[in-house]
């Protein structure tokens, strides 16, 4: 987590935005009808009132309404304070459209463009900005290019190149290329760059990123953190370059990056990221009552407080105390640990077998979350089939389907449900449901097929519906290995061995490693059988199937 913004640069900083504000001559606003005046009057209220989302609301449609330059203006700046990042490009686009020599709308428009991933439209806009705006944008507009395809990177490239030829000696042109250059890539060039600039700017920050990533990526880590500690030796207050010091560090030195997010915290007191990360390190070495402190002071803030009670659900769980790590899970909002402190929560309550309370929590998920139903009702019944409650998770699966009658994801979990309940006849019910609303459905055919062969004596009736979905899908490892063992249960030995080795190749498991070394076993070659077995075990050492097998064979012998 800490690494994982390493290479990003920061776009066009709120200071030279607010400078480009407080330069631009003041808009007059125009008169207005009765009820947009109203409109305004009441976001201007609601502002003062923190009721930031009505104040957004009312200027927002009040822009497209009136096509007001003030009024689009407005609507942006507040986007942009609340960080609504959409909102903020669709309105700092309204206003370059009514005022399109604004440079606090073009710098805006751009860097949100390039934010959106939008690129070649923000480096168009970038091309007529003065050179004070423009020089992080094409930093930015770089490190975005990521996630590009190729073709779009090779027109950046391009784009960077013909810049360079007007701008030669640019930095910010040249690391821009750079970083288009490592990600196609190319990283012998790029770092090529990168130490060009460095030597005739020993202290740029960008550049030294650049080159430190592209060492670390080459396992050249000694070099890297060599050049990082001798600039910071030199600026010891920068604190762009602490931090990129400090996630190279989170790699190979978990205590020597704990050190650098420690100074940092000190230089930049109270910064919620910065203690996020301090805290996640003082985790990961074991400093609980540490990482617990500053996890206690981020829950009263509002970009971290979810995952800080997330962290301390964690820390609390682990220590056994489960009535506090319930407690915290209980209150991680919507965002990347949502689902799962749900799930960790669930545990908890299952283990103790609370399951009117582990009912409750997801009746009232389901009623926050109704676009979400489907998916709730087989996260719920996944959670009881993990821990054994098989007829309660059919239950509520049959509970799903009465709101949601054709889903293939809950047909499919309720069969494969009562199928460990040996209740076959019910699985093939559902799985022939979903087969009758979709023929092609390559997963029914296939687990109706293998249960079949498997469960039964229709070794026929399943070598034909596996044969379809092996037909339609037949890279699949599962589906290969249900024509490997279907070929077993009919006795072709050769054939099932060929499917079930290259299922296994395809995809090394220790359910594949348990009918693999079955056949082996039972055509004489007992010493593969067994060292595939072993191989299945080290896979999966909790594996139950592979034991089954070799108690079931050596008990036939």
């Amino acid at each position: 987590m800490l690494a994982a913004c390493a290479t990003q640069q920061p776009l066009v900083s709120d200071e030279t935005i607010e400078e480009k504000a407080q330069t631009e001559p003041e808009i007059v606003y125009k008169n207005f009808e009765p009820e947009t005046f109203y409109s305004l009057m009441v976001a201007e209220l609601a502002g003062d009132r923190q009721r930031y989302d009505i104040a957004l609301r009312n200027y927002v449609q009040q822009a497209h309404q009136t096509r007001d330059k003030a009024v689009a203006a407005r609507a942006t700046r507040i986007a942009r304070f609340l960080g609504a990042r959409q909102v903020t490009l669709n309105s700092s686009l309204l206003w370059l459209e009514l005022e399109p020599n604004n440079e606090e709308a073009q710098v805006i428009a751009a860097t949100e463009l390039a934010q959106a991933g939008r690129l070649s439209e923000s480096i168009k806009l970038a091309k007529n900005l003065s050179e004070k705006d423009v020089d992080s944008l094409f930093l930015s507009i770089a490190s975005r290019a990521e996630q590009s395809t190729d073709t779009q990177r090779e027109g950046l490239i391009k784009e960077y190149t013909e810049l360079l030829e007007i701008h030669p000696e640019k930095p910010e042109l040249i690391i821009g290329k750079g970083l288009l250059l490592a990600q196609s890539g190319s990283v012998d060039e790029a770092l090529k760059l990168a130490q060009g600039v460095l030597k005739d700017d020993p202290m740029n920050v960008p550049a030294a990123k650049l080159e430190t990533n592209i060492l670390r990526e080459l396992e050249r880590n000694d070099e890297a953190k060599a050049r990082l500690s001798s600039m910071l030796e030199q600026d010891p207050r920068n604190l762009s370059l602490r931090l990129h010091y400090a996630r190279l560090l989170t790699h190979d030195d978990i205590e020597g990056s704990k050190e650098q997010f420690e100074i940092l915290n000190e230089q930049k007191p109270g910064d919620p990221d910065l203690m996020f990360s301090l805290a996640l390190l003082n985790q990961e070495l074991g400093l609980f009552d540490e990482a617990k402190a500053l996890y206690s002071e981020l829950i009263h803030t509002p970009n971290r407080g979810s995952s800080a009670h997330f962290y301390l659900g964690e820390i609390a769980n682990a220590q056994g105390d489960t009535e506090t790590a319930l407690v915290h899970y209980q209150q991680v909002g919507a965002g990347q640990d949502f689902m799962l402190a749900i799930n960790r929560a669930s545990d908890i309550l299952l283990s103790q077998n609370r399951l009117e309370d582990f009912g409750d929590q997801f009746n009232k998920l389901r009623r926050d979350f109704p676009q979400q139903e489907e998916r709730l009702y087989l996260s719920q019944s996944n959670l009881l089939v993990r821990h054994a409650m098989l007829e309660e998770a059919v239950n509520i699966l049959t509970e799903g389907l009465t709101f949601h009658t054709q889903s293939s994801s809950l047909l499919y979990a309720r069969a494969m449900a009562n199928e460990q309940r040996d209740l076959i006849h019910l699985t093939e019910e559902d799985l022939r449901t979903i087969l009758n609303y979709d023929t092609t459905n390559a997963t029914a055919l296939n687990a109706l097929g293998y249960t079949l062969a498997d469960r039964t004596d229709r070794f026929e009736e399943a070598f034909e519906l596996i044969s379809e979905a092996f037909a339609l899908n037949p890279d699949d490892p599962a589906i290969i290995d249900s024509m490997g063992w279907v070929h077993y249960r009919l006795g072709n030995y050769q054939q099932a061995i060929t499917h079930l080795r290259e299922a296994m190749k395809a995809f090394p498991d220790h359910e594949i490693a348990a009918h693999l070394g079955e056949v082996l076993w039972v055509v004489g070659e007992k010493q593969e059988a067994e060292a595939i077995w072993q191989e299945g075990l080290r896979l999966n050492p909790d594996s139950d199937i592979i034991p089954g097998v070799i108690e079931r064979l050596k008990a036939e012998q």
